[in-house]
């Protein structure tokens, strides 16, 4: 979120469009349709992969510090799109404002989704310490965030100030379908249960901005992944699950 991504959203880049179909805000990938989303989720079950689809990097799933699991489904090299299934087990919402280092397109296949777009502006106060607490209750400070093998790092080198100016909070139900691009400053929150299908288009940046409150910290941080065991078996039966939906 440097000052050109700021003047981006302000021109119109940013925030959730609700659609049934086709591009989202600027050129976010297209929804996946539901007999894409069948075969996604029933290669991933199967582990065995044809047509256009290729096994994810991991199968692994990955408890996200926003608040879900995310599990990889598939990759379609054919246009560059990365395809996952988050599960919000216990609801909640995302632990930070965010952004990310790609354009994306999501359908909700149960549960209720809500998704708070976030508008900021540079804020001109001098910056404390790195790790210092900000006095300020509405100051954030900007830290930028990479994935790494095993993964990711965040760098606070040079954190900067802003402000939330205004938030829009959009409801996407059930059945629902939404697109953003990678310079939205947002957070999402979920009903408990909630599935979304996720298809995550290539990298038009290397690193993505997290809104931080309180001590500005960097380093690295490992994935937390669900266990091996049990995760098998948790994972097939999300798999299942949103497979249920679609029918």
């Amino acid at each position: 979120m440097t000052g050109e991504d700021i003047v981006r959203a302000r021109a119109g880049e940013r925030g959730v469009v609700e659609r049934t179909g086709g591009q989202g805000p600027a050129g976010t990938p297209a929804p996946v349709t539901v007999e894409l989303a069948r075969a996604a989720l029933t290669a991933a079950l199967l582990d065995r992969f044809e047509g256009p689809l290729r096994p994810p990097a991991t199968r692994t799933p990955i408890a996200h510090p926003n608040g879900f699991v995310k599990l990889p489904l598939a990759h379609l090299p054919a246009d560059g799109r990365r395809l996952f299934l988050h599960v919000w087990r216990a609801g909640g919402e995302d632990a930070q404002i965010h952004d990310h280092r790609w354009d994306f397109a999501a359908s909700v296949l149960t549960g209720e989704l809500y998704n708070t777009v976030v508008e900021v502006a540079p804020d001109e106060a001098p910056r404390g310490p790195a790790g210092a607490t900000d006095p300020d209750p509405d100051a954030y400070h900007v830290v930028r965030y990479r994935p790494q093998d095993g993964g990711f790092h965040l760098d606070a080198s040079d954190a900067y100030r802003v402000r939330v100016t205004g938030t829009r909070t959009h409801t996407v139900p059930a059945g629902g379908q939404y697109g953003m691009s990678a310079h939205t400053p947002h957070r999402a929150g979920a009903a408990p249960g909630t599935l979304t299908l996720v298809a995550r288009g290539r990298p038009v940046r290397d690193d993505s901005r997290v809104l931080v409150r309180g001590p500005v910290t960097g380093g690295f941080r490992r994935w937390r992944y669900v266990n091996a065991g049990a995760g098998a078996d948790e994972r097939g039966r999300y798999l299942r699950a949103a497979l249920e939906a679609l029918s």
